[in-house]
């Protein structure tokens, strides 16, 4: 069997992002941590099963910042590191302090931008300030999924409010950090269209808030609700046409709207029919570093009009699975 190194992180790669409005190299790290406060609790948000693959409970402090300088030894050119856990990056029972503070110091001293993630609980004044004073160029990024607190609540089981991101964003924003805004493409139990609706509504209402918004459609990890669904065809991932229809219509304002695709093209993740995915993720990608709304305009293919009919008959379904294969033959 497989021993885990609990001094090594979970993954270590390298992106290209926008910054200021110009390309860069963005380094990404994944922590192992002792898993989010959360899925402890509750068992989680019903789409997330990244603690099954990066929470280890007897992980220490000086795990995580052996984990960190080892991810470190492959910074080079970049302007952005970027740290994920399987939770909060605030949380003191998943990071603790110490290490945190070691982290943000090594980024402060380098004079990047660090971007990390928190559940709105632990983001109070004391801790984003703590963190300026280390790093100068915070970003935190919170998953909101949707600005509907009753999506969010019942189909998502995300445990806090439109209010709480409220509150969070306006801390760290009053203090001199920006904030990246996660949002979910197709939470169970909601159709096609319905996501579609929702993402869009959802990027006006975080707008106001966000340095950047990041659409992230569901991919289908494994033990987790939204596997349990689509094990039983109750649940499709979306359709790249509509990640394609929500990054056109939406409204950012003055953020920076992007969507972050895991697993695009496969039966989890989000896919198209295999002939057009490529191009399609190509345009996404290239829309993220451009912001041109112009990159997502693809040529068409044939299984647009099966989308297009997946919208218009989803909604009178007895449930929010893959219906593409009973009506892919209707003229």
């Amino acid at each position: 069997m497989h021993r885990v190194r609990r001094d090594r992180p979970a993954s270590i790669w390298t992106e290209e992002e926008l910054l200021d409005g110009k390309r860069v190299l963005a380094l990404a790290v994944v922590l192992r941590t002792s898993g989010c406060s959360w899925w402890k609790r509750t068992g989680g948000c019903a789409m997330c099963g990244y603690n099954a693959s990066s929470s280890y409970p007897e992980i220490s402090e000086e795990d995580i910042v052996k984990q960190f300088e080892i991810a470190w030894q492959s910074f080079a050119s970049h302007s952005i590191v970027k740290i994920y856990t399987s939770g909060s990056f605030l949380d003191d029972a998943e990071v603790p302090a110490n290490a945190r503070d070691s982290i943000l110091s090594k980024a402060g001293e380098a004079g990047v931008r660090l971007l990390f993630e928190s559940r709105p609980e632990f983001v109070d004044k004391g801790v984003i300030s703590r963190s300026l004073e280390l790093c100068g160029d915070i970003e935190l990024a919170i998953g909101l999924e949707s600005a509907n607190d009753s999506v969010r609540e019942e189909s998502i089981r995300k445990g806090f409010s439109f209010g709480d991101y409220v509150r969070a964003s306006e801390t760290a924003i009053s203090l001199g950090a920006g904030i990246r805004t996660y949002l979910l493409l197709k939470p169970p139990y909601l159709t096609e269209e319905e996501s579609i609706s929702d993402a869009v509504s959802s990027i006006s209402e975080a707008s106001e808030y966000s340095r950047v918004i990041s659409i992230n459609p569901v991919n289908v990890q494994k033990r987790t609700v939204v596997d349990r669904l689509y094990r039983k065809g109750a649940f499709r991932s979306p359709w790249l046409w509509s990640i394609i229809r929500v990054l056109k219509s939406a409204d950012a304002g003055d953020a920076m709207l992007i969507s972050s695709l895991v697993g695009a093209g496969s039966n989890r993740g989000p896919h198209n029919c295999g002939s057009c995915d490529r191009v399609a993720v190509q345009a996404i990608e290239a829309f993220n570093l451009t912001q041109d709304k112009a990159k997502l305009d693809v040529p068409f293919c044939e299984c647009m009009d099966r989308w297009e009919r997946n919208l218009s008959v989803e909604k009178f379904a007895i449930s929010a699975g893959d219906h593409e294969n009973y009506f892919s033959g209707i003229p």
